[in-house]
Formats: structure tokens, C-alpha cells, sequence
């Protein structure tokens, strides 16, 4: 284990338990300038809901330069293929968690890059899927949507759409209520992990093969490949599992979406056609990237040089494949997703595996101390 005792020295501590100093001074060993790094959430910083692990306190107060050890702040941002509320409500919650206060600039949700890409639908209709209650009609409407409608709004109008349940009295309290017979929607946009599979499934297959998005028609040629559709498919995120407070990983939006495609090819007979966000998806490490780039500008340092980035992820299939794919040095750790005690083999291989994420930090650091970057 190696951990930073100032700004520029080290003390490694060798499998033997003898520790050994070497001090790495200014004048040979200068500051780190290209060092960045990314950190998924769930498995890595945080086990479950609220357990918080306290090697992510102390790491990231290090990078923030919070604690005193480094003459200014290494960037770093989160990036997490959870979501399911609006960014700043989410960067106020976390900062308050993890103990240093993050930027606008530090925090990247599996939702947060659609928000420029769905700007195309600003004036139109869309179906906003997933989270709790109406907590994603928040977030788009964050994003600028104008008209977003959750499930619930489409029940409230037919319950015979889907009459396997009820709305309950807290449902019905933020329902909006139309006559959707003629409102024709331009997108169906999951934001975060539904909790009632069946009737999202139902409303989604009914809006894929509808006639101008019309919810109640259904257009010639609807299970035709030559026949495009008139409503966009975009999932936020591709875990099938993730990390919860439960010991087994749990079911994601990835899962959600294998379910969708099963019986959209069962019914139509056709691939189902959509669009994804969230890691490992190019666009979103791109956009990471582009916000680390932006945290440097805005603590006065150059935003366009080059950048040793290290990711720090649970996951091997999102976060590893993602990192390795964009070109980033990849650190697994054995706190979330993934274990090795039985001498399992990650899917997609990292730079480096550590048991967990101030181990993976020391490590990296010294790396860019031996380049003298």
C-alpha cells in the first residue's frame, strides 16, 4: 500500500510488514499536472444506500486537497450509471455524504449526457420512465422537456391500459391528467430502473408500434424492418446487475431492457430498435470527460492538455470495458460487483485489480509520480 505522507513523498509499506521511506522531492518529482481520475458510486465509494466506506472519505478529501497533503486539488468527478433525480439534487446529497463539497462539474449520472441530446425534444411529448413516483418527470424536466409524462399519467387516463394495479392515493396526488388519445409522443426515455416491469413494457411496445406515437393506434407495417417507427428509444443505462445493500447483486436497467427486447422480438418479430447511454457507452465516458476538462477551467487550470484519466470501478462490464475502451487506465476493486476469492476472472481486464479504492488511488498516484508527469 502506498499513501502520500505530504505533497511529494511516499511510504510504501512491502508485503513483509517492514515499511520502507523514499521522499520524492519537488525538484525531481513534480506535481502530478496530467493525474485525473473517475469513480463509479455503487460498489466503490459507497456499499448499499447510505454505507458511505471511509476509505472514500479520506480519498477524496486527499484529491480536493480538503485534508492539507497536496499543494492543490487533483480532478476527479463521479460517474455512476445510477440516477433517477435531478443532478443538483443529487451532487447536494452526495457532498453532504462524502464529506467534501463537489461541483456542478464533478458529478456525471447515467442520465446526465442525454440532457443535450434529448434538447431535439424540448416542445414534444415524451414518456418518462422509471424512478420513484415522479421523480424522473423531474429530472427531464431539468433537462428542459416541457412536456413529460410519466406511466402513472397514462393509467390515470385508461386504467384499462394496464389494469393489473391500481394507482394509490400518492400516485394520484402528482398524476396529470390529458386526453392522450391525441397527444402523439416523439419519445420514450427510461431515466432509471422501473419498478413495475409489466406495464412499462406494455406502454413502451404500444408507443414503438403506434401510429405517430398515439397511444390506442397501431401503424401499417408495425412489424415490418422497411417501416421506421415515429417514437425514439433511449435507455440511460446497461447495468443488468448492480450493488445493493442486499448481498447478491440485484436486477438494473440492463435486465429491464433484455426483458423489452425478448418481447418486442416475440410480438414484431424485429430487433427492437433504441439508443444507449450510461457505461461502457462511448458517449458517456465522452462527456466525462469533457466535464473533467471543464472542472480544470474552472479552478484556473488549462482544460486542454493532456490527461492521464484512472478509472476506479466495481463493475468489469461497465466500468472496466468503458475505461478501457476510451483509452483510461482501469482499477477494479473487490467492494462491489466484483470478487475474486474463488479465483474468478473479470470479464474485461483492468490495468490493475485492488481491494478497494484508496488502495487503487496510492497506486495510481505513484504511477504518475515514477513518469514525472
Amino acid at each position: 500500500m502506498v499513501t502520500l505522507r505530504s505533497a511529494w513523498s511516499v511510504r510504501r509499506v512491502v508485503s513483509t510488514g517492514v515499511a520502507q521511506k523514499r521522499t520524492l522531492h519537488a525538484k525531481t518529482s513534480p506535481f502530478p499536472e496530467k493525474l485525473a481520475f473517475a469513480f463509479d458510486i455503487d460498489g466503490v465509494l459507497k456499499q448499499g444506500h447510505h454505507n458511505v466506506l471511509p476509505q472514500a472519505k479520506r480519498v477524496l478529501r486527499l484529491l480536493s486537497g480538503a485534508d492539507g497533503r497536496l499543494p492543490k486539488p487533483i480532478p476527479f468527478l463521479l460517474i455512476t450509471n445510477g440516477g433517477g433525480v435531478p443532478d443538483e439534487e443529487r451532487r447536494k446529497a452526495l457532498s453532504e455524504e462524502l464529506g467534501v463539497e463537489l461541483t456542478e462539474n464533478q458529478l456525471v449520472q447515467s442520465h446526465t449526457p442525454i440532457k443535450d441530446y434529448v434538447d431535439k425534444y424540448r416542445e414534444n411529448p415524451v414518456l418518462i420512465v422509471g424512478g420513484k413516483g415522479e421523480s424522473c418527470r423531474r429530472v427531464a424536466e431539468s433537462y428542459g422537456l416541457k412536456h413529460a409524462f410519466i406511466p402513472q399519467d397514462i393509467v390515470a387516463w385508461k386504467p384499462s391500459i394496464w389494469d393489473r394495479t391500481e394507482l394509490t392515493e400518492a400516485e394520484r396526488s402528482f398524476v396529470r391528467t390529458e386526453d392522450f388519445s391525441n397527444i402523439p409522443f416523439s419519445a420514450a426515455l427510461i431515466l432509471h430502473d422501473t419498478h413495475d416491469w409489466g406495464r412499462d413494457i406494455t406502454l413502451i411496445l404500444d408507443l414503438l408500434s403506434s401510429d405517430k406515437g398515439i397511444f390506442g393506434t397501431r401503424r401499417e407495417g408495425h412489424n415490418r424492418a422497411d417501416v421506421k417507427g415515429d417514437v425514439e428509444l433511449v435507455f440511460s443505462n446497461a447495468d443488468v446487475e448492480w450493488r445493493s445493500d442486499w448481498p447478491i447483486p440485484r436486477l438494473g436497467q440492463g435486465a429491464f431492457r433484455l426483458s423489452l427486447e425478448s418481447v418486442y422480438k416475440e410480438t414484431t418479430g424485429l430487433d427492437l430498435p433504441y439508443k444507449q447511454f450510461g457505461k461502457p457507452f462511448k458517449a458517456t465516458y465522452d462527456f466525462s470527460e469533457l466535464m473533467l476538462r471543464r472542472y480544470l477551467s474552472s479552478v484556473g487550470r488549462d482544460p486542454k492538455g493532456p490527461l492521464n484519466v484512472y478509472m476506479v470501478g466495481d463493475n468489469p462490464l461497465s466500468d472496466i470495458d468503458g475505461a478501457n475502451r476510451h483509452g483510461w487506465s482501469s482499477i477494479l476493486v473487490r467492494t462491489g460487483v466484483f470478487h475474486d476469492t474463488h479465483g474468478e476472472k473479470p470479464s474485461h481486464t483492468p490495468t490493475i485489480i485492488c481491494d478497494d479504492v484508496e488502495k487503487g488511488v496510492e497506486w495510481a498516484i505513484e504511477q504518475e509520480l515514477r513518469r514525472g508527469s
